[in-house]
């Protein structure tokens, strides 16, 4: 996939235009594209996790928000089921950090993608 081009549309979906070679003259990009659907609830819960991980002294609800790209709703449903589960504290009131337990899930997600992607690949070099 050297020669693709990558952008998003107007509605934020990222899209991929592969090349194709017409007459000679160079490579061109098609209107077919491939869209990738939307974040699943364990990478939403894998990117808060590691967005907290980064900073010791924790996060602000702000600062979560934007580094896991999140709308202020679902940022609210997200860390309430995290602190229901023992998997992030508040400190302060106002400083959002992940627990022993929540460092765990976080390398359990990290295991589980690698090996996801270890199978990706391997069954597309048998193609």
């Amino acid at each position: 996939m050297k020669n693709c081009a990558r952008l998003a549309d107007r509605h934020g979906k990222i899209r991929v235009l592969l090349p194709e070679v017409a007459n000679n003259k160079g490579a061109q990009f098609s209107r077919e594209s491939i869209t990738f659907k939307k974040r699943d609830r364990a990478t939403i819960i894998a990117n808060i996790l590691s967005s907290l991980s980064r900073n010791p002294r924790g996060k602000r609800k702000s600062n979560i928000i934007q580094s896991a790209n999140l709308s202020n709703d679902m940022s609210n449903k997200y860390l309430d089921l995290l602190l229901l589960n023992g998997f992030v504290e508040v400190e302060d009131g106002v400083f959002y950090k992940p627990t022993a337990k929540g460092l765990k899930l976080l390398q359990s997600l990290d295991i589980e993608y690698l090996k996801i992607m270890m199978r990706r690949d391997s069954n597309a070099c048998l193609i």
